[in-house]
């Protein structure tokens, strides 16, 4: 399959993010042009999408919804796949991973779509990506970074880094070039968590950092007062948060009040504007690792965040931008293979250079996306780029 061209792939992006946008918002969206789904007739083709749309995750899953469906309403006005509209349907799996294999059964077995955006979290994800790979439909992995949602067989990709390539990121800019050497962590006890913080321990170790104190937390913990008591009498000079943006700003306003000042660090969990509206000034100076920022200057970010503006008030985050990408990058492979399952796994494979919001988007052979960990930190309440680095 030949590939397209870096240029090429930037154009035909543009193209679409220039393109007008219909409205929309619901869990399944109706082709652009407000008509009824054709798909009796054939003149629809649908894409699946799954992630929590109710629970404490909620909004980040409705992110992630919504962006796929901006990517699928902007192909559908710049004339949709060989001049078939594309019909985005959206499943809750409710951040359960029992709830991710039923939404996937349901969007293919009575959806019939021809590929998925997996709009969930690691742990759900993980578990649907068996079913997924069972039932050989081409998903795209949009944020869940533990490693084993590849590892099924060649049906699924992931548009993020993985989490050990996360934890590996901080250990080395905190200890290289922070020269921090005492640093505690608190991560959330599932696998999104675990699968950083063990990266992170294990390198920042090699590096000659000692971890004092490591402890776990469940979503929905609100009450941080007793471990980051503990967390004091190490003396840290820095903290590394593994967490969600709800237990992230608890616990960054709860370290201050506490009288810890170590060095806040964290993880693209933090990147939600939800951070900053719950932790307020608590979380000025912490510092980041993500894979997006608002700032970026390359065409294909400004225009992304425009329409999401325009669309959606507000501005997007990292979610909204993997997302987008995610589709964007069934979209582009359905435009050259069609809707052929095994076609089109084969072009969702070959992508290369394809210029995401994301960064450059290239799969290796191994599913997994190459492009590079962006840190960011808090500055007079606003998210500020720090740098970007590759690490693959």
């Amino acid at each position: 399959m030949k590939r397209f061209s870096m240029f090429a792939a930037s154009a035909m992006m543009t193209a679409f993010l220039l393109s007008g946008c219909a409205s929309g918002g619901g869990t399944t969206s109706s082709p652009a042009n407000g008509g009824a789904s054709k798909e009796a007739a054939g003149d629809t083709i649908k894409i699946g999408w799954f992630g929590p749309l109710t629970g404490p995750t909620a909004t980040d899953g409705t992110h992630s919804r919504d962006a796929a469906l901006l990517a699928v309403e902007q192909y559908n006005a710049a004339g949709g796949i060989n001049g078939k509209k594309v019909e985005l349907v959206a499943e809750d799996d409710q951040g359960k991973p029992e709830e991710a294999i039923k939404a996937v059964q349901k969007l293919v077995n009575n959806d019939k779509v021809t590929a998925l955006v997996g709009g969930a979290y690691s742990g759900p994800t993980k578990t649907a990506a068996a079913k997924v790979q069972e039932l050989k439909v081409p998903m795209v992995v949009a944020y869940a970074v533990h490693p084993d949602a590849t590892k099924g067989g060649d049906y699924v990709n992931r548009v993020i880094y993985t989490g050990p390539v996360q934890g590996r990121a901080m250990a080395e800019y905190a200890v290289n070039e922070l020269k921090k050497k005492n640093i505690a962590v608190l991560y959330v006890d599932n696998d999104y968590g675990k699968s950083i913080y063990t990266s992170f321990k294990e390198n920042a170790e090699k590096l000659g950092a000692k971890i004092p104190i490591d402890r776990p937390h469940k979503m929905g913990d609100k009450d941080f007062s007793s471990v980051l008591t503990a967390v004091k009498a190490t003396n840290p000079d820095a903290l590394y948060v593994v967490a969600y943006y709800n237990e992230a700003a608890a616990i960054v306003k709860q370290a201050k009040e506490s009288g810890i000042n170590a060095q806040l660090l964290g993880v693209d969990g933090f990147d939600s504007p939800k951070y900053l509206e719950l932790g307020k000034s608590n979380t000025e100076g912490s510092i980041f690792t993500t894979s997006f920022y608002t700032t970026d200057n390359r065409p294909v970010v400004q225009k992304f965040v425009k329409a999401w503006h325009d669309k959606y008030k507000g501005e997007p985050d990292m979610l909204s931008s993997q997302s987008y990408d995610a589709a964007m990058v069934i979209l582009e492979a359905m435009k050259k293979a069609g809707t052929d399952k095994e076609k089109l796994k084969q072009a969702i494979n070959e992508t290369s250079e394809l210029e995401g919001t994301s960064g450059q988007i290239r799969f290796r052979t191994d599913h997994e996306v190459m492009k590079p960990v962006i840190f960011m930190t808090v500055k007079d309440g606003k998210f500020q780029f720090v740098k970007s680095q590759m690490y693959n």
